[in-house]
C-alpha cells in the first residue's frame, strides 16, 4: 500500500474507533446511572461494553501496523533508523496534502476527546462502586466488629472485648 493508502486507512481506523468510544461513553454513562439503585455485591461486568473494549482494542493493534507502515515510507531520522522515528499525527499530517491534513487532524482531535471522557466516566464509576462498597450495610457491619475489638461496654453496662485491664472499671457483677 502506498503512503496515501496508508493514511487513508489510518483516517478510518480513527473513525471506526470514534463511533465505538462514543458508543463506549454511552454505555459507561447509562450503567452509571443504573448503578444509583444497584447494591455494590450484584454489579457484574457487562458483556457489550467489554465487547466494545475488545473492538477498540483491535483497532488499536491495526493501528499500530500502519503507523509501522507508514514509518518506513516516511524520511529516516538523519543517521538513524525508521524504528527510531517518533510519529504522531500531527508529524503524519504535516507530510499530507491540506484537505487530507485537515481531515485527519479533526478526526484524531474528536477521538483523543472522547477517550479522555471515557477515562473519565471509567474513573468515575470505580469511585462510586468503591463508595457504595464502603457505605453498604455490609461494610458498616464490618466496621462495627473492627471497632468491638475495643475494650467497652455493652447495652447491659457489662465489660466487653476486655483483652486487658484498661479501662475495666466496672464488670457487670455485683
Amino acid at each position: 500500500m502506498s503512503f496515501s493508502d496508508d493514511t487513508q486507512e489510518l483516517e478510518r481506523s480513527l473513525r471506526r474507533t470514534g463511533d465505538l468510544m462514543q458508543s463506549l461513553l454511552q454505555g459507561l454513562q447509562a450503567r452509571r446511572t443504573s448503578w444509583i439503585s444497584a447494591r455494590p455485591r450484584t454489579l457484574a461486568p457487562s458483556p457489550e461494553l467489554e465487547q466494545l473494549t475488545q473492538r477498540v482494542a483491535a483497532e488499536e493493534s491495526l493501528r499500530v501496523d500502519l503507523i509501522a507502515r507508514i514509518r518506513t515510507a516516511m524520511p529516516a531520522p538523519l543517521g538513524h533508523e525508521h524504528a527510531q522515528l517518533h510519529l504522531n499525527v500531527t508529524r503524519i499530517a504535516a507530510a499530507l496534502p491540506p484537505a487530507a491534513a485537515r481531515s485527519l487532524r479533526e478526526i484524531a482531535d474528536h477521538v483523543q476527546t472522547l477517550a479522555k471522557a471515557v477515562r473519565t466516566e471509567v474513573t468515575l464509576g470505580q469511585r462510586l462502586v468503591r463508595f457504595a462498597q464502603a457505605a453498604s450495610p455490609a461494610a458498616a457491619l464490618g466496621a462495627m466488629q473492627k471497632k468491638s475489638t475495643v475494650p467497652g461496654y455493652d447495652r447491659m453496662a457489662r465489660l466487653a472485648h476486655a483483652g486487658h485491664a484498661a479501662g475495666a472499671l466496672v464488670d457487670g457483677k455485683v
